[in-house]
């Protein structure tokens, strides 16, 4: 009997990857791969409690095959849900407080994408093209004025009021724009938006009448960039994340049902969570994670990413998953955040891991886009960043990557028992 642990990505706010969702995507490639029709599956959810005081919750797909009228229990998959821990923090803050925290972040990071992009036009590093980082970059600009944006209209709604009230008649704010530096910078600034704040707001006003899920969309991709920046530039909550999943760990390996299988399935941000896991810092790994964890799968890794604009993030790491078996990676040459672990873009089976001695993985492809050296208007439409959510679409019955998978896993199942 096998156990997945199921680890999403992070726009489970703009498509869906609940644990149902996966749940049934998998089973279907489990059920459209088996030889033999005549056996039917079926799924059922349950709720269970982990950790030390038993006061974390995970929601559990069980999976049973039924042939002959006999019903067997053989997989059960785990959902390791992380989301809340590394966005609830940034969320409660204000709109103000995220688009400056924001901004601020765009202007540090910026101009290290921008020399990275560039400087991959003369050096090799990892499987990421020069299209694919331009388009980075270019993604990284949008979101860049779409910020600006935001801090103009946050401005603008004090200078707005402010032409409806004088300030200058008012003796304390007279005193303090004409004494002070500070004051005299606030009042260039009010110059310099007064009778343009109508327009920056009706402008707004008129974006998000014509596109009225803007905000939420621009909402959830500045939390979710913000996080991800935060994580990999200071740390914040790496270690509550990984911590968490080795108790979701402890929980499968004490179960009752003693599975023989351990799987873990991650997808986008959350194969940077299995790899932090997999192979940690130094001095880091735990005994369950290095005996219990047999195979890996990861689907739309961003490892060339991390490594290109956070250089030492995987410097003094180790691997002891030494009942690691197999570590199937499964990627999309159009996809830019996806990684094929070698030292060129080119297709080919992988040639670099983590560390020196950890395993390599597998490569496999899956293409729905098929990959064009430029197409402008692929460019400007960001057609890479959007192939990254195409190993599934968001009707349960669509073809994905798992069928892939599954196949690929029955194969080497079957070379192995000959």
């Amino acid at each position: 009997m096998e156990a997945i642990i199921y680890i999403p990505g992070l726009g489970s706010g703009l498509s869906d990857q609940s644990l149902n969702t996966f749940a049934y995507r998998y089973v279907k490639a489990v059920d459209i791969n088996e030889p033999n029709e005549k056996k039917k599956y079926s799924i059922k959810i349950r709720e269970e409690n982990f950790g030390i005081d038993g006061s974390l919750k995970t929601q559990v797909a069980g999976v049973f095959e039924e042939l002959n009228q006999e019903t067997k229990h053989i997989i059960d998959i785990y959902e390791y849900s992380y989301i809340e821990e590394l966005t609830t923090e940034f969320r409660k803050t204000s709109i103000i407080y995220k688009t400056f925290l924001l901004s601020v972040i765009l202007s540090l990071n910026g101009p290290k994408v921008m020399w990275h992009t560039i400087r991959k036009l003369f050096k090799q590093r990892g499987g990421i093209s020069e299209g694919h980082s331009g388009q980075f970059l270019y993604a990284a600009f949008i979101l860049g004025i779409l910020t600006l944006f935001g801090v103009l209209l946050v401005a603008s709604f004090p200078v707005a009021i402010g032409d409806l009230v004088d300030v200058k008649n008012l003796p304390q704010f007279k005193h303090f724009l004409e004494n002070y530096k500070l004051g005299q910078a606030i009042e260039s600034f009010y110059s310099l938006l007064r009778g343009k704040a109508e327009y920056l707001i009706g402008f707004f006003a008129l974006f998000y009448l014509v596109m009225p899920d803007i905000k939420f969309f621009i909402t959830e991709m500045a939390t979710q960039f913000t996080c991800m920046i935060r994580y990999f530039s200071a740390g914040k909550n790496r270690l509550n994340l990984t911590g968490k999943f080795e108790e979701l760990l402890e929980k499968v390996c004490e179960d009752e049902n003693d599975y023989d299988q351990v799987t873990i399935i991650a997808y986008s941000f959350g194969t940077m969570v299995a790899l932090d896991t997999m192979f940690p810092m130094v001095g880091a790994t735990s005994h369950r994670v290095a005996a219990k964890i047999t195979h890996l799968v990861t689907i739309g890794c961003p490892y060339d990413f991390v490594r290109l604009y956070w250089k030492s993030y995987y410097e003094e790491r180790e691997f002891k998953a030494t009942n690691l078996r197999k570590w199937y990676n499964i990627y999309s040459a159009a996809d830019i955040l996806s990684s094929n672990f070698r030292k060129d873009h080119q297709v080919g089976p992988a040639n670099l891991s983590v560390t020196a001695n950890g395993v390599t993985p597998e490569n496999l492809p899956f293409n729905v886009l098929p990959k064009k050296r430029f197409n402008l208007i692929g460019f400007i439409m960001l057609s890479g960043i959007r192939a990254h959510g195409m190993y599934w679409e968001d009707q349960l019955n669509s073809s994905s990557c798992l069928t892939t998978l599954v196949a690929k896993r029955h194969e080497t199942e079957e070379k192995q028992a000959t």
